[in-house]
């Protein structure tokens, strides 16, 4: 006891050691993104206090803010702070402040980060992928239940029944869906791996692309669909036509093979003629968020600069809906992150929002590979949040961790000492069944 004591001890003294486990914490992060939402924000607790024993959190905070794409996240945040100076709904503001608290955790990924680590951690979110398809291709051909609970634990639950979205909400998981599958062609096809490798990779290429047509966030649909066109019109020029087909046969497929792709389709339609036609019907998925735009042009345009202040905007809009739009007066949010921040936060805001992307486009990023996941990772997030928002804790820790390991290159190093790459996957294995074995005992309780 006393040896492990003395172990513990040294290593909390040894400034290398904590950034080595602080890299490991963060790969255990990565896979956790698509799993749980939960325990992933245990995982970050854990960084924050390793962070603050190894010292020098000051020095290391202004490191951080060096980089334009890390200070482009502060500046958002105190945006929404701000906010919550003219706004009337305080706790709505506060709400949605702490939506958006997400995007400061970059300062800690990105000043922890090592090289070394970038593999690992795109490895450990295409594994939490894996195990999330796995999973949810056991719901749909009833191999696994839509629900599972023993004990009182449980494991995981569909978003709802005949839609298999095991951990994640459908619109999330659709659009990390769609950013695996642009992963995954960038390593099979411009990198050198085993061909083992590649024919693995391959094949979930083929079954992430079913897996976002079985599950009914038409976010999912769009993203993907969006990813491919600029995957084949910057990086694959030549083939683009090639792609433009396979995608269109992959969409005619999905309608004629997928139940749920085959009856989201024929919503979309029914609420495009619903919102055509001679008297316009906001009663609807579509609708609703039609209504928005259309309800919230007033109040953008009383607000203008400025907007209604962090915790208003919906308060605002809905007082110009009609009462006979039941449906529309029940939406929670804007269902678009871009329009949120115009009402919130009026241009200033929107334009304080479009920096962080501005930064990004402009980073100076030599090694090929990794620019192409930060652009790609930002246009999922992009084209996710055009139909919903930073809520349920996914999208702003997914973009902040894929920028943390794209920001910096492979030759980076924050551990001065070599690394054991079997030791350290023994030990990110070890902390996932610790972290994970912790959320079920607490369950339990």
């Amino acid at each position: 006891m006393n040896r492990i004591f003395l172990q513990v001890k040294n290593h909390l003294q040894d400034k290398d050691q904590l950034t080595l486990w602080l890299n490991n914490l963060l790969v255990v992060y990565a896979f956790l993104l698509p799993i749980s939402q939960t325990i992933k924000a245990t995982v970050f607790s854990f960084m924050i206090i390793l962070f603050v024993i190894r010292g020098d959190v000051l020095k290391n905070i202004k490191i951080a803010l060096q980089n334009s794409v890390v200070r482009a996240f502060l500046y958002f945040f105190i945006m929404y702070l701000i906010g919550l100076l003219w706004t009337d709904n305080i706790s709505e503001g506060l709400y949605w402040t702490d939506t958006v608290k997400y995007g400061l955790y970059l300062m800690l990924f990105y000043v922890i980060a090592d090289g070394r680590y970038i593999e690992k951690v795109i490895s450990a979110f295409i594994l939490g992928m894996l195990l999330s398809e796995l999973i949810s291709y056991g719901m749909h051909f009833g191999i696994l239940p839509w629900r599972l609970e023993l004990g009182g634990i449980l494991f995981y639950k569909s978003y709802e029944v005949g839609d298999p979205s095991p951990f994640l909400h459908h619109i999330h998981y659709g659009v990390a869906l769609a950013f695996t599958v642009i992963l995954l062609l960038y390593k099979t096809f411009f990198t050198k791996n085993s061909m083992v490798l590649k024919v693995f990779m391959s094949i979930f290429i083929v079954t992430a692309t079913s897996n976002i047509f079985i599950t009914g966030g038409r976010t999912g649909y769009i993203t993907f669909f969006l990813l491919i066109v600029v995957l084949a019109g910057i990086y694959l020029r030549k083939i683009a036509l090639g792609i433009f087909l396979v995608i269109v046969f992959i969409f005619v497929t999905a309608y004629n093979v997928s139940p749920i792709f085959y009856k989201k389709i024929h919503q979309t339609e029914k609420s495009i003629e619903k919102l055509f036609s001679n008297k316009p019907n906001f009663n609807s998925s579509l609708g609703n968020r039609a209504g928005i735009y259309y309800y919230s042009n007033d109040v953008i345009k009383e607000h203008p600069l400025f907007g209604v202040g962090t915790g208003d905007s919906m308060d605002e809009i809905l007082k110009n809906v009609p009462k006979k739009w039941h449906s529309l007066l029940a939406m929670p949010h804007e269902h678009n992150q871009f329009l949120s921040v115009l009402v919130k936060l009026g241009i200033i805001g929107l334009l304080v929002y479009l920096n962080i992307f501005y930064q990004i486009y402009k980073y100076k990023q030599d090694e090929p590979d990794l620019r192409y996941i930060m652009v790609f990772v930002t246009l999922a997030i992009a084209f996710g949040t055009l139909m919903t928002q930073f809520n349920l804790r996914f999208f702003l820790p997914l973009w902040t961790v894929f920028l943390a390991i794209t920001l910096i290159n492979h030759k980076r190093r924050t551990i001065n000492m070599e690394i054991d790459d079997k030791k350290q996957i023994l030990r990110i294995v070890l902390l996932v069944a610790v972290f994970g074995g912790a959320s079920l005992l607490h369950q339990l309780m």
